[in-house]
């Protein structure tokens, strides 16, 4: 894996362990609490190959059913239909690559501030001073008491470093850095990526 990318995630971990362990109270993310995962996510070509190593490293009875579940939701998503749901859940609501889910799903349910203007007004839940930004949460946490500074992470800024860290990447690989892959699209591949021959 990408060494920038990998020392990019261990900022966002520290920062939501810290706020984690502090309020813990205020915080109801847990083992399969899934609500965030109901979407259909594309990635960048940094994050996708953390992804895809993830993927490679599973027991192949695992990444058989994460192929059909990719499949699935690529032939649901082409056709708009129900509720998006990560090909990357389980059964249970458990990520099958959470030690390298993307930085978006690392982040959410967490006080994130964006500028003004960027978030849509009803996921708004504080504004910063001087209108400097809006502060987005999930609505399950921060609802006896809503975060203090300490607790709100500039997703801008991780944004920004995602861009350097993935155009880096991108371009040493030569892949073209606007390029997206779909998760689902990871998924349909792990049966793929388990062969010796993909890994090299």
């Amino acid at each position: 894996m990408n060494s920038e990318y990998r020392a990019l995630q261990a900022k966002v971990d520290a920062f939501a362990d810290a706020t984690a362990a502090r309020r813990a109270a205020d915080l109801q993310c847990r083992a399969g609490c899934a609500s965030c995962c109901h979407v259909w996510l594309t990635v960048s070509p940094v994050e996708a190959q953390a992804v895809r190593g993830a993927l490679a490293a599973l027991a192949a009875e695992e990444r058989s059913a994460i192929s059909a579940r990719g499949r699935r939701e690529l032939e649901r998503e082409a056709r708009h239909e129900g509720e998006p749901r990560c090909a990357m859940l389980d059964d249970d609501g458990r990520c099958a690559v959470y030690a390298q889910r993307p930085l978006v799903c690392r982040t959410q349910g967490h006080a994130l501030r964006y500028p003004a203007g960027f978030v849509p007004a009803s996921a708004v839940r504080a504004r910063t001073a001087n209108e400097a930004g809006e502060i987005t949460c999930c609505p399950l946490n921060y609802t006896n008491e809503p975060p203090a500074p300490p607790d709100v992470l500039d997703a801008e800024r991780v944004d920004q470093l995602l861009a350097i860290v993935n155009h880096r990447f991108a371009t040493a690989e030569h892949i073209p850095p606007e390029a997206r892959t779909a998760i689902s699209e990871l998924a349909r591949e792990a049966d793929m990526l388990g062969c010796p021959e993909s890994r090299g």
